[in-house]
């Protein structure tokens, strides 16, 4: 019950990443655009153009506070998924999904300690496997969750339908860099799905698990 309850935990606290980048981003210069520039770009430590087809410099003094964000809510995921392992289900799906989340929060949790302005290439190669892995692992997340029955069929389903327009905004992102336009929003579109569904999720077992534990036992 206890490593249940630490999963849960885990992913229930989720959504928290997207206050700290959003108030991290409130506090950057006004050049910073949550539509236009990327993620990365709040966690610089020095001031440089937000994405590539950008000409103005932005600067983010709460650099750090995103930068350890990375690491802390990855680090959390990744132990979600490997505490509530026995609550998503048997077979395949269920270790699949265990591993996506593991190696995808792994690379995110990367990217805090790689910064794009100081750790450039570094920074791509931990950084690119996220737009893949994160999507597909809310998709086995999904479909695991749709086989075992573990939450009401709504979540599940949501999940799949979150997963594929994750992933394609993940290609249009992946399109779009160089561009003035768009690159933040579709960056944001591509992730920030993952952090209230996965709360969601938690929500749905942890009504699971009390129901379940409420339940009288046959004699």
């Amino acid at each position: 019950m206890r490593r249940t309850t630490a999963g849960l935990g885990c992913w229930l606290v989720q959504p928290g990443y997207l206050l700290v980048e959003l108030l991290v981003a409130a506090g950057a210069s006004a050049a910073y655009s949550l539509r236009d520039d990327t993620i990365s770009a709040l966690g610089m430590l020095t001031c440089a153009p937000g994405h590539a087809g950008a000409v103005v410099d932005v600067c983010s003094p709460g650099h750090v506070a995103l930068d350890v964000a990375f690491v802390v809510f990855g680090l959390l995921r990744a132990a979600g998924a490997v505490l509530l392992r026995p609550r998503l289900g048997p077979g395949r799906w269920a270790l699949a999904t265990v591993w996506l989340w593991v190696v995808s929060a792994l690379f995110a949790a990367a990217v805090g300690l790689a910064p794009v302005d100081r750790r450039p290439g570094w920074h791509v190669v931990v950084a690119l496997p996220v737009f893949v892995l994160q999507p597909l692992a809310v998709l086995a997340t999904a479909e695991a969750l749709r086989r075992s029955g573990a939450v009401p069929r709504a979540v599940a389903v949501s999940g799949l339908v979150l997963g594929g327009l994750m992933l394609a905004a993940a290609v249009a992102f992946g399109l779009r860099l160089g561009s003035p336009t768009w690159v933040g929003g579709l960056e944001r579109l591509a992730l920030w799905p993952t952090y209230p569904w996965l709360a969601v999720v938690a929500w749905a077992l942890a009504r699971s698990t009390r129901r379940h534990v409420n339940e009288p036992t046959a004699t």
